[in-house]
Formats: C-alpha cells, sequence, structure tokens
C-alpha cells in the first residue's frame, strides 16, 4: 500500500481543518459552512497563484498556514482562557458528520485506489489534474501532447492539487478532492439546522443526492456518483452548497457574510456550460441580500449597502469567467500560431446566446444560425418530451424531480415561523425555478449550435447535463427546508420534516439503488480493465527515452485508450487519429472509428509524425493484413502481448515486451 499518498493526503486534510478552525474563531463563520469558505479561498488563492507561475509556493503557503494557523488559535485561545478552536470547528452536527465523512472516505478510497473510469476523465479532467500535479504548474501552460488548447475551467484540477501536495500523483486523490467539495456543500446546508436531531436527517438526504439524481432504476452498471472526476455533480452540488452558505451565514457578522463571495466563485468555476449555476446561485444570494435586511436594518443607507453587496455577489464570478477567459483567448492564439487547432468552437457563447434569443422572438440570426433554425425547433421539442418522459434519477423523470424539489420548498414555506421568513422561503424557490428555465435554455442553445456528437433523437448526455441541475436545486430545498425546520414554531414539526425528508432520501436510496454497484459495495473488478492499460502505459513510460515519439495501435479504440494512454506519456504520445482501428480502406469501410489507410500511406504518415516508437496494445486481424510486411517479426511480439517496435533500416523491430493485458 502507498501509505505515503495517505499521509500526504490527511496532511493537507489537517491543513483545511485549521483553515476552517480559524475561519470559525475569527470570521464567525459557522463549523458545518467553514469547510466550504476555506476550501473557497484556498482555490482562489491557487488560481491566482497558478496564473502567476508561482503554484507550488502558494500551496505551500497554505498547507504551513492550515497546519500553523489552527495551532496558534489553540494556543492563544489556552492563553486567554477561552474554548479550544477545534472543538469549535466541531460544534455542529453537521460539521462533525462532515469531518468524520471526510477521513472514512479518505481511508476507504485509499483501501479501494479506484481509477477513472470516464472517457472524460482522460480526455481532460483527470489529465489537467495530473498534469498540475507533475508540473506544479496549471496544465493550461503544459504539454498535453494534443493538437489544441485545454480550455476547462480550473476548480476541479486545483483542489486536486491542494490534495496531492505530497507524494505523487494518484487518481483515488483527486477523486477524493472532488468527492470534499460536494461533502462540504451538504454539510453547509445541513449545518443551516443547528440541532442534531434536525441537521443528522438533512445530512444523509443531502448525502444521498448524487446517486439518487443519477441512477435511473436498477442496474448492473457501476455508479461512479461518488467514485468519479467530473464536473458535472461537483458542479451541482456547489450551485445549492453557495446558496446554502448564504443562508448559514446570513445572521453572522460581515466577516462570515462576504465570504460568501469565495464561495460563489468556486460554485462558478467548475466547468464553464455550468457557469450559469454560479451566476444562480450568486442570483439568488443577490436577491436575498437585498430584499431582506440582516437583523431588519432598514433606511437608506443599508438598503445601499445591500445594493452594493448584491452587485458584488454577481460581480465576482462574472469578472472571474472573463478573466479565465482572456487568459484562455491569449493561450488558444499562441496554440494556432504555433500550428495547432485554435479555438475548436464552431460558435462563441455570446454569439450562440444573442442568436439563440433571436429565433426564440421570430427575429432575423445570422446565417450560421439562420441555417440551423429548423434543429434548434427540434432540440427544443426532443428537451420537452425528454422532461416529462425520459426517466433520469431514482425519483423518475425530471419532472418527478422538480415536483419533489417544489414539495420541499412547500414544507420548509408552511414550517418557515412567520411572514417575513415564508417570503424567504417562497422567494428561492421561485428564484431558483427561474434559474432551472434559464439553464434549460442554455442547454437548448448548447445542444444546438454547441454540441457535435448529438441528435434531437438521442440528446447526447442530457441525464448527466440535468443531474448538475437537479442535485443543486435539490439540495438548496434541504437547506432552506433546514432554515424553516430550526425556526419552527412547533419544534415538533420541525423534527417530523427533517426526519421525513431523510426517511424519503433514505428509502429512496435503498429501494431504487443497487449497495453493490455504488460506492458503498464496489470492489477491485471493477476496474481491473482499467488498470490493464494503465499497466501496459506505465512500462512503456518506463522504457521510452524523453524526446521520442510514439505512435499507438490499439485496433478496436474509440479514443478511450488513446486518452488512457496519453494520460501516462504525455507528451510523447503523437495525435494520430486520436484512438481508430487502423486498416487498408477496402477493410475498415463502414466502420465509425475506422481509419483507412494503405501500406504506403500509413508508413508515410508514421514518417510525416517523425514516430519513433510504436507502442502495439492490441493487434487483429484486419492490422495483421494490412501491415504485418512493415514488421520485422510479422507482428509476432504484438501478437503475444502489448510492444514496443522501434523504427529500423528494415522495417520496425520489436524493442520490448510490456507486462499488461494480452492482446493475441
Amino acid at each position: 500500500m502507498a501509505w505515503g499518498e495517505l499521509f500526504g493526503l490527511l496532511v493537507m486534510l489537517a491543513a483545511l481543518f485549521g483553515m476552517s478552525a480559524v475561519l470559525a474563531r475569527r470570521a464567525g463563520v459557522g463549523s458545518a459552512a467553514a469547510p466550504l469558505a476555506a476550501l473557497a479561498l484556498a482555490e482562489l488563492v491557487l488560481l491566482a497563484s497558478g496564473l502567476l507561475g508561482v503554484l507550488r509556493p502558494a500551496g505551500l503557503a497554505l498547507a504551513v498556514l492550515g497546519l500553523l494557523g489552527g495551532g496558534l488559535e489553540a494556543v492563544l485561545a489556552k492563553k486567554k482562557g477561552a474554548a479550544c478552536p477545534f472543538a469549535a470547528a466541531l460544534a455542529s452536527p453537521a460539521a462533525k458528520l462532515f469531518w468524520a465523512a471526510a477521513l472514512a472516505l479518505a481511508v476507504g478510497l485509499w483501501l479501494l485506489r479506484p481509477e477513472f473510469l470516464n472517457f472524460d476523465e482522460y480526455s481532460f479532467w483527470g489529465t489537467a489534474a495530473k498534469l498540475t500535479c507533475q508540473n506544479d504548474a496549471l496544465y493550461t501552460v503544459c504539454d498535453t501532447g494534443l493538437p489544441w488548447q485545454m480550455t476547462e475551467l480550473a476548480a476541479l484540477p486545483l483542489a486536486s492539487y491542494f490534495f496531492q501536495l505530497f507524494g505523487a500523483f494518484a487518481p483515488w486523490r483527486a477523486i477524493f478532492a472532488a468527492d470534499l467539495l460536494m461533502l462540504a456543500a451538504v454539510a453547509a446546508a445541513a449545518g443551516c439546522a443547528k440541532r442534531a436531531r434536525l441537521a443528522c436527517p438533512l445530512f444523509l438526504a443531502g448525502l444521498s443526492l448524487p446517486t439518487l439524481v443519477t441512477v435511473a432504476g436498477h442496474t448492473a452498471l457501476l455508479n461512479t456518483a461518488w467514485l468519479e472526476f467530473l464536473g458535472d455533480l461537483p458542479a451541482g452540488m456547489l450551485f445549492g452548497g453557495a446558496a446554502a452558505f448564504r443562508l448559514a451565514v446570513r445572521d453572522e457578522g460581515p466577516a462570515a457574510r462576504w465570504l460568501t463571495l469565495p464561495v460563489l466563485m468556486l460554485a462558478a468555476n467548475v466547468k464553464s456550460n455550468t457557469f450559469v449555476l454560479g451566476l444562480a446561485a450568486a442570483g439568488l444570494v443577490a436577491l436575498d441580500a437585498v430584499l431582506f435586511a440582516p437583523g431588519g436594518k432598514r433606511g437608506a443607507k443599508h438598503l445601499a449597502a445591500r445594493l452594493g453587496f448584491g452587485a458584488v455577489c454577481l460581480a465576482a464570478p462574472t469578472a472571474q469567467y472573463l478573466l479565465w477567459n482572456n487568459y484562455i483567448a491569449g493561450l488558444v492564439r499562441q496554440n494556432a500560431a504555433a500550428g495547432g487547432m485554435g479555438d475548436t468552437a464552431s460558435a462563441s457563447l455570446p454569439a450562440v446566446v444573442v442568436n439563440g434569443v433571436k429565433l426564440l422572438l421570430g427575429l432575423p440570426a445570422e446565417s450560421y444560425f439562420e441555417a440551423r433554425s429548423d434543429l434548434f425547433w427540434q432540440y427544443g421539442s426532443a428537451m420537452t418530451d425528454a422532461f416529462w418522459h425520459r426517466k433520469v434519477s431514482v425519483f423518475g423523470t425530471g419532472a418527478a424531480v422538480a415536483a419533489l424539489t417544489l414539495a420541499v420548498f412547500l414544507s420548509a414555506v408552511l414550517l418557515a415561523a412567520d411572514k417575513r421568513a415564508r417570503l424567504r422561503a417562497a422567494l428561492f424557490a421561485a428564484g431558483s425555478g427561474v434559474c432551472f428555465a434559464g439553464y434549460w435554455l442554455m442547454l437548448w442553445l448548447s445542444y444546438a449550435f454547441l454540441l457535435k456528437d448529438s441528435t434531437p433523437e438521442s440528446l447526447a448526455s442530457y441525464p448527466r447535463y440535468f443531474a448538475s441541475y437537479y442535485t443543486g436545486w435539490l439540495l438548496l430545498a434541504l437547506a432552506v427546508l433546514a432554515v424553516s425546520c430550526a425556526a419552527a414554531k412547533r419544534p415538533v414539526f420541525g423534527r417530523a420534516a427533517a426526519l421525513a425528508a431523510g426517511a424519503v432520501f433514505a428509502a429512496a436510496l435503498a429501494a431504487g439503488t443497487e449497495p453493490q454497484f455504488t460506492l458503498l459495495g464496489v470492489g477491485g473488478g471493477e476496474y481491473a480493465a482499467v488498470r490493464g492499460e494503465v499497466a501496459v502505459a506505465k512500462a512503456a513510460k518506463e522504457t521510452i527515452e524523453p524526446g521520442r515519439k510514439v505512435f499507438l495501435i490499439r485496433q478496436g479504440d474509440e479514443g478511450f485508450s488513446w486518452f488512457l494512454f496519453n494520460q501516462q506519456l504525455c507528451p510523447a504520445l503523437v495525435y494520430g487519429e486520436g484512438g481508430a482501428t487502423y486498416g487498408e480502406p477496402a477493410l475498415v469501410e463502414g466502420m465509425a472509428y475506422g481509419a483507412p489507410y494503405t501500406k504506403e500511406e500509413f508508413a508515410a504518415l508514421l514518417e510525416k509524425e517523425q514516430v519513433d516508437l510504436l507502442l502495439v496494445s492490441r493487434v487483429d486481424d484486419i492490422f495483421e493484413e494490412s501491415y504485418a510486411a512493415l514488421f520485422t517479426d510479422g507482428l509476432a511480439a504484438a501478437k503475444a502481448g502489448p510492444a514496443l517496435y522501434e523504427k529500423g533500416e528494415a522495417g520496425w523491430t520489436p524493442a520490448a515486451s510490456l507486462a499488461g493485458e494480452v492482446t493475441g
């Protein structure tokens, strides 16, 4: 077992605990909300330092400040005879549950050592996290071996970097980082209810959301809701968590309330197509701040202050997003000037929004959008049909999830202590409903004008895209319910509502999922195939000398294996076709991922790419019939198992046999 990986992660978890203790003591943040604030501040510091090229020093500074800051607070408290700040950091029942779950998750993932399983984890998320950790620099400036510029937002890779500061990169630690962001959002929501009898069932309900919203009925497929390093679920949970953070600190001091800003910036910095979720959270927070004065403070002066706070809530994530886009635009231009693909988007996001709204209003749009207007309306019809009829979760269709969310909000409105509290709960219900309509429109425009691998009939990744909003929406509803339960005129009704919420979500989890196919029952067998390929890639990396170019041959690949190998070998791996079945044109005709090359054309391709080594992971009859003559052994070594071939005068010659899967 790699004890160093676990120790390094626990050191940074201790630093996070120290940061949370300082925030709870000095800023007055509730102990349940403090971890989310600490993570948001850490991400903001790492983002700024990454842009400035000083990522490693900033990471070490955060570790030192967290560890020493927490210790110094304890010493000062002892001298003054005050309560221990570490006890204060665990004051809330939700905080206790958060830190217990964090430790259990750390040890559990360390024992399981999960690998990345999803295509996107190899094509971007996991690779970006690994590049950032290995180079102590933002992945955007690393040599990726790809012909295009990595442009996606940075919150998840930087969260991974925080927990990988000590020791070698490990996928399980990246997965832990993504999970901890979701856990922190759950803690902030459940922490709105101060008492254990309220917070515990609501915490359980929040924990179940990522699984409930991503399991559409009983299945024998592994649900990776807590076992993946993708942006969709963390973005959704942080959307709900950011609004919940506001609810948790709204009656605290100014320092605690202003910490809402970095939390909103974190929520808006996960994925480009979920940036609108961060804006939605900012809009809800701004409305709450403007319309409901803390402590009943009224008057023109206080109204101006609230308006200013609301404006800053909207401006901060927007400014961060624009800054990142300007930074990326410069890198894209450099990439294009160096012979790369530059910007591969078919249209810019502002152009999509403006022209999409014009089509909705029946106004003339630019030619590209006018040409796709029929497709635009087809996607709108398909999405409406899917909302009512396509099962996307344990609860059923999107309409069923929306109905459940509104039912939770209604319970919060009915339980609210007074008219003001009922209006506040209703504001979050109505406001989040409007935000859902906006998110729907954003996805509609994306399907029609940006996504290239979808059709109205298939609606590619529809459940995954909407899971982002559904998880955050439900978490926000639970947070509003927690506030109402805590302040209910009849405490017994508050306890009953909290227990009912926990029971409903727990029952849905028990009835709608198979534990052996979730985090609760996953074993190593689910990772056997991926681990075999990773072993081949690592064996090749140990053999390949720096500076040599490698071309991957893996027949039957549809891109997944190419990106897996590239994650281990970049920048040595040549892109080629980016994962395909190579063969004579007549032999691969009609294949979706066929790469038709004659023997002469294939040899010319390798010459053009200046390939030094061929990594032959899997061959088949098509490859053997097409290109065996180019290999001095007629592919005998490759048929026995993965092998490296070196370019020689007589042809491609066996250079090394690689441990891993057998390809015969």
